[in-house]
């Protein structure tokens, strides 16, 4: 995913600069240059950034499966809890050492039912920590920057317009016209650059939850289970328990 990311990166670079280089004019490459700016600081603050926790997720499942053939035992959970950078990413490594903490603290209390990892890793934490609400606002500003640049073009070759004389009014309404042939250039840039974007961005999101999936199932199945598991088997403990003990007043 990594390999994919930068080549991604240097083709957007790529793009951003073939269309600021084919802008008709000054104003409408002023307009493309910060349509580029946008979807740059998109790309490294939004797409970067969720494949880094792809990545982050796809490490921390290759260390549990790792440990696993290592130690050669269903209960992972003390090598895996000597582990303070299992995702090798700081802002998932942190959430896993206070999860740690939350563990360690329910077993003092001896409560049975031990904290759930989707409790502190989950879709809605790593949103948070990844702007996802502002990314998601990247595609609407990339085609709301083209509109307004198409709207300054056409006002600009309005105010040009002048009725001196016949000659003048048909040479004016000529340049208002190819005006706003090149006024629409920044609408279509930022048109194309939303769509990339926003395909990209959702496709990078959704390996990425696969992948944060995937770890979490591994972990409820060979480290600490999901507390609705750890409340049904506590269940069928008491149940058991009790049918022993029934039979036994028999």
């Amino acid at each position: 995913m990594k390999k994919e990311t930068l080549i991604l990166g240097f083709f957007f670079v790529i793009l951003c600069g073939l269309l600021i280089v084919f802008a008709p004019d000054a104003l409408s490459m002023i307009f493309v240059i910060g349509q580029a700016i946008l979807m740059l600081i998109g790309f490294i603050f939004g797409i970067f950034k969720v494949s880094r926790y792809s990545r982050a997720f796809q490490l921390g499942r290759y260390t549990l499966i790792q440990t696993r053939k290592e130690i050669q035992s269903d209960d992972l959970w003390l090598p895996i809890s000597k582990y303070d950078n299992l995702f090798q990413y700081d802002p998932l490594d942190k959430d896993f050492i206070n999860y740690k903490n939350f563990v360690f603290e329910r077993r003092k209390k001896d409560t049975g039912i031990l904290p759930d990892i989707e409790d502190v890793i989950n879709e809605d934490t790593v949103s948070i920590k990844s702007w996802r609400n502002i990314v998601n606002q990247i595609p609407e500003t990339l085609t709301g920057i083209g509109i307004l640049g198409t709207f300054v073009g056409l006002i600009i070759g309005v105010g040009r317009i002048g009725f001196s004389s016949v000659q003048a009014a048909v040479t004016s309404l000529q340049t208002m016209i190819n005006g706003i042939e090149i006024a629409f250039y920044t609408s279509i840039v930022g048109i194309i650059l939303s769509i990339l974007f926003n395909l990209t961005y959702k496709f990078f999101w959704n390996a990425m939850l696969k992948d944060m999936f995937l770890f979490i199932d591994d972990f409820h199945k060979h480290v600490i289970a999901s507390e609705e598991e750890q409340m049904r088997e506590l269940e069928g403990k008491f149940y058991t328990t009790m049918l022993k003990k029934y039979g036994e007043m028999k």
